[in-house]
């Protein structure tokens, strides 16, 4: 007698309960693993900002300001859209050509909708000094669309130029 390999319909069916069962578990896992990456990488390139800020102001003996920018030349638009720093001879926030200020880097807005809301509201630059401290305390809220768990993140810059960043709920 000759014996037929493969698979019964019963063993076939089995597989596949099983699968969708592992598929079903894994992709709320992998959503959350997703979202968590993201949030990390966006808070990541703020807090870069702040510290090459806070580096430069100490590095060239002048201020140094983060503004929000949607033209990656002038403080304009919100923090969504991106932001630019810049060298800051008069500490007023703003680009000022007569004042010789330079635009020292320009980041690109965030990807997926993430939202930046800042306390004090509507604060749009955020200076450090030549010693790399800060003109006030300032708390960036980072949020991103269909947010759960503790996904949302907050940084604050205190005025010594320290930056903390901390996790929140949605």
């Amino acid at each position: 007698m000759r014996y037929k390999r493969g698979f019964t319909l019963v063993e076939l069916l089995i597989t596949i309960v099983v699968a969708s069962i592992l598929i079903a578990v894994a992709v709320p896992a992998f959503s959350s693993f997703v979202q968590n990456n993201r949030i990390t990488a966006q808070t990541n390139e703020l807090v870069t900002a702040i510290a090459s800020a806070r580096s430069e102001a100490i590095k060239r003996k002048q201020g140094v300001t983060v503004c929000n920018s949607s033209d990656g030349a002038t403080c304009t638009g919100s923090w969504d859209q991106g932001w630019i720093m810049f060298t800051d001879a008069n500490s007023n926030g703003t680009v000022d050509a007569a004042d010789s200020d330079t635009v020292l880097r320009v980041w690109g807005p965030f990807s997926g909708g993430m939202t930046i809301t800042t306390i004090p509201a509507n604060t749009r630059s955020a200076s450090l000094d030549r010693l790399g401290a800060a003109s006030s305390n300032v708390t960036f809220q980072l949020r991103i669309p269909d947010c759960r768990g503790d996904k949302a993140r907050d940084l604050i810059l205190r005025t010594s130029g320290v930056v903390e960043t901390s996790s929140q709920a949605c």
